[in-house]
Order: C-alpha cells, then sequence, then structure tokens
C-alpha cells in the first residue's frame, strides 16, 4: 500500500509540474525573460500620413466645377433639383477594392495603380487625370476599412472600425468596451507597423501621468495587447483536477479490490 501511495504521489508531482509549463500559455506577445528589450518611442501623433496598399477599401467621388453643384444641393439654392442630385450620387457612392497589385478600377478612369499614395495624393492624381475631360473637378476620397485589433483582457478580442482619422487610444479602449477585470492597465503594447518593421510601444494607463499617452493617435492596423494578470492557482487546480480524480478513482478501485 505505501508503494501505491509513493507512486500516486510522484504521478500527482510530476502532473502538477507538467500542468505549470501549462499555465497562461494562451498569452501573447510575452518578452522573454533576461532579454535585454527596448521599446520605441512613443509618438503622439502618426509621423506619416496612412498609404494604400493591397487589401484596402476606399469610395471615390467627383463633382464638376470645384464641387458647386455639391454646395449648391447641399445649402439647397437649386431646389429639389439639388436634393435629387445629392441622393442619385450616394446610391452610386461605392467601395473600390485595392487589388494585390496595387491597382484599382474607377469609372471613367479605369484601371489605375493607387499603391504607395496618401488620400491627398490620389485626390490630387485623380483630379489632374478627370481634368482632361471635365471642367475643374472635384474629387473626394475616403478609406472605408480603416481598422485596427484590440486585446483588451482575456479573450475578448475585437476588431475595431476608425471611422475617425484621430481616433485616440482611449477612445479605442472604449469602443472596444473598457479594460476586462484581469487586464493589466499598466502594460499595454501597441505594436505598429512602420514600412519594413514593426515597432512596439509599451503604454502605462494605471496613473493620471498616462492621460498623455492615451491620448495618442492610432493607426489603421495598429495591434494593442493589454497584458492579463496570471492566475495560477485557477490555472493550475483546472488542469490538475481531472487527473487527480482519475488517479483517486483509481487508487480506491485498487483499495476494493485488495480486500
Amino acid at each position: 500500500m505505501r508503494v501505491v501511495l509513493k507512486i500516486v504521489s510522484i504521478v500527482f508531482v510530476v502532473l502538477t509540474l507538467n500542468s505549470c509549463a501549462n499555465i497562461n500559455s494562451n498569452i501573447m506577445f510575452k518578452i522573454p525573460k533576461g532579454e535585454n528589450f527596448q521599446y520605441d518611442s512613443i509618438p503622439m501623433k502618426p509621423t506619416e500620413d496612412y498609404v494604400i496598399g493591397p487589401g484596402d477599401r476606399f469610395t471615390f467621388f467627383f463633382s464638376t466645377n470645384n464641387g458647386e453643384r455639391i454646395v449648391s444641393g447641399m445649402s439647397g439654392v437649386n431646389g429639389t433639383e439639388g436634393q435629387t442630385f445629392n441622393r442619385n450620387n450616394q446610391q452610386f457612392i461605392q467601395d473600390y477594392l485595392v487589388r494585390r497589385d496595387g491597382t484599382a478600377e474607377l469609372p471613367v478612369i479605369g484601371i489605375i495603380n493607387v499603391r504607395g499614395f496618401t488620400t491627398i495624393q490620389l485626390e490630387d492624381t485623380l483630379t489632374e487625370l478627370l481634368s482632361k475631360n471635365y471642367i475643374d473637378p472635384f474629387v473626394q476620397i475616403r478609406l472605408s476599412n480603416q481598422r485596427i485589433i484590440i486585446f483588451p483582457g482575456r479573450g475578448q478580442a475585437q476588431v475595431v472600425n476608425l471611422n475617425n482619422v484621430n481616433t485616440t487610444l482611449l477612445e479605442v479602449i472604449a469602443l472596444a468596451g473598457g479594460l476586462s477585470e484581469d487586464a493589466r492597465a499598466n502594460s499595454i503594447k501597441l505594436i505598429r507597423k512602420n514600412k519594413n518593421k514593426r515597432e512596439i510601444y509599451k503604454i502605462d494607463l494605471s496613473t493620471i501621468q498616462g492621460l498623455k499617452q492615451a491620448e495618442m493617435i492610432v493607426q489603421s492596423n495598429d495591434y494593442i495587447y493589454v497584458d492579463v494578470k496570471p492566475r495560477i492557482a485557477s490555472s493550475v487546480l483546472t488542469e490538475v483536477t481531472p487527473w487527480v480524480s482519475i488517479l483517486t478513482s483509481a487508487l480506491l478501485l485498487f483499495t476494493l479490490t485488495r480486500q
């Protein structure tokens, strides 16, 4: 019987140690211990305007005479004619996809390369092209699929659409429903693609001093990851409980068969 108890004890210890290795294994973007890792300096505002790339979608709208009909319709100068003009154009505004090769097909213009352009640069380019056949074209471009991914806590990842180009970090956290109960407000990682590399910023919102960092302007395709407090005791218990149940049942069965 003592031998059996020793075996059970050894098996229990081994299972516990194995479970410890699986504790909080779902936590992402860990910084290895002992590694001399340097976070990047936090930019409060983007240093460069967002450039259009494959997979982006944008709306394209233009009017002649520097947008005179748009203003007339909004002001009601032309009466029902202006209202009809605006209503009809709203129906025809649609998204255009940037293809893998960086091109997009637009009405009247046809296929054009848009990769690497900012929205202002693309508006200027389209205005120049349209001016060959139209009088003083007025062009509007708006990116329609700007979004970021945020992990505000354990198991609550969300994709947040950016409807405002000046959306702050605090606004994104609010749109995601705030931080979860086990989130660490003093350890927030914002990961941003800058040209050919990813920069990582560490943000602390646990004190009032972090308010300035909360006003940081986010960019499309940013990843925001909020570290969580480790659940060591509950995780070990969750991992070990099924095995303890099996060992207890086996030990009980062994004891009964010995009688």
